[in-house]
């Protein structure tokens, strides 16, 4: 596993292929490995960079709390690190959050940027139904078993189609994420970082090409908050994966590369 130190913290990272730089910023405890489905068809074109964020895999997990800012200059800070001038961003969910801060606050870092499943932030976002907060809290619940956890989730963050079509990819899904568990600490900074972000006045500021993705049945973060994003930012498209969940890029990952390739490499 290579690491760099940047930032204050050791980031865990890995690059495939080669040609343009474009960086991918996982959600909420995702690691380096979960994009697989991504990588293989992006590093034919693109020089790809994952890593995982502080608090998980084999970054960093800070004691002391952390904002999505810190988390948008650890990334700048590999870059730095990578002699990264500028790259191509595609962030998920909370990765969507940090990609947001990463245009507005290092434009000059930044050429391109897609949005997937994510939100401004802030009481004026789309929050998901009292149902899905309810089973969310129950599964955050420390003395549940963290494979019934990460079970009582996967209504949350599949849809239902891909549950029932799909089994044994369902059942890899659950073998990696107990794989690759986060430590209390971790996931705990993360969600403290998640629960402070709102950039929905600065949307505007926003001037690099923005591609705002999200699955028709995305249950974790309705797909009206997309809507918000593509009408906060100028100019910004917007593609919606139908039948696709919260984890629409690995329900329908052909589909999912096939737009992000399209935009990153439309002049």
């Amino acid at each position: 596993m290579k690491t760099v130190k940047a930032n204050g913290i050791d980031i865990a990272y890995r690059i495939d292929g080669s040609g343009d730089p474009l960086i991918l910023i996982g959600g909420f405890t995702m690691v380096k490995e979960s994009w697989g489905l991504q990588v293989a068809d992006l590093a034919k074109r693109f020089r790809v960079i994952t890593f995982d964020n502080r608090g998980v895999g084999g970054s960093t997990a800070p004691a002391e709390p952390f904002t999505i800012a810190d988390m948008a200059a650890d990334t700048i800070g590999l870059m730095d690190a990578l002699d990264i001038p500028s790259a191509h961003f595609f962030g998920v969910s909370m990765g969507g959050l940090i990609a947001q801060v990463l245009a507005l606050d290092y434009p000059d870092r930044v050429r391109k940027a897609a949005l997937g499943c994510t939100t401004h932030g802030g009481k004026h976002a789309v929050q998901p139904e009292k149902e899905v907060m309810a089973i969310l809290g129950k599964a955050a619940d420390p003395g549940i078993p963290p494979e019934e956890s990460l079970r009582m989730r996967l209504p949350i963050i599949m849809s239902e189609g891909f549950r029932q079509d799909h089994p044994r990819r369902v059942e890899a899904f659950v073998s990696d994420g107990l794989r690759h568990m986060p430590t209390a600490q971790g996931a705990k900074g993360q969600m403290g970082a998640l629960s402070r972000f709102n950039v929905r006045d600065r949307l505007g500021e926003i001037t690099c090409p923005v591609l705002v993705i999200t699955g028709s049945e995305d249950r974790m973060m309705p797909p009206e908050n997309a809507d918000l994003l593509t009408d906060g930012i100028s100019g910004a498209e917007l593609v919606v994966i139908e039948g696709a969940g919260h984890s629409f890029f690995f329900e329908k990952p052909e589909e999912v590369n096939r737009v992000l390739i399209d935009f990153f490499l439309e002049a």
